[in-house]
């Protein structure tokens, strides 16, 4: 696999209820987003021990995002940083952003009574976010500019992290 280096962050909600990385898995691999990796060894060990699908010597890795921040404030592993995303492919983001999702549905117009999933981010969720995000402009020299909702990345047609979703440094 050829290994990235991202220029971007794109924030996402998963537009439904607070559920684990290895559920989203689950879902996204029945949408064929996965992605076999099989090194480091000591990586490909971390994810069979949390239950991702093993394959020829690595695992298998379907969840579109790199991280994803539980309504508690936990954050888990997605895909690995040095992985594409399969979260957002206009202006060929998948291939040039780390991909964050937050569970919930900020939406007022998909949830408007909260039925699809918590409607606004957690404090815990956005003080984690902010940590995650400080972390990763730092580590990859991403700027403040190239931090993005999924709906402000040029040619994408969708409101996702939804209108109800405030994020400032």
């Amino acid at each position: 696999m050829e290994r990235f280096y991202p220029r971007f962050i794109v924030i996402h909600h998963t537009a439904g209820h607070d559920v684990s990385a290895l559920q989203i898995n689950r879902i996204h691999a029945a949408r064929g987003f996965g992605v076999k990796i099989t090194e480091p060894l000591s990586l490909v060990e971390e994810y069979r021990e949390r239950g991702f699908p093993c394959c020829n010597g690595g695992v298998v890795i379907s969840i579109g995002y790199h991280y994803l921040i539980r309504a508690d404030g936990s954050v888990e592993k997605g895909r690995p940083d040095f992985a594409p995303g399969a979260h957002c492919t206009a202006s060929g983001m998948n291939m040039r952003s780390i991909g964050i999702a937050l569970t919930g549905n900020f939406s007022s117009r998909d949830n408007p009574s909260g039925k699809k999933g918590h409607p606004e981010p957690t404090a815990a969720q956005l003080k984690a976010l902010k940590k995650l995000v400080s972390f990763l402009m730092d580590v990859y020299s991403i700027p403040p500019s190239g931090v993005l909702g999924h709906s402000k990345v040029p040619g994408a047609r969708t409101e996702c992290p939804g209108d109800r979703f405030v994020f400032s440094f």
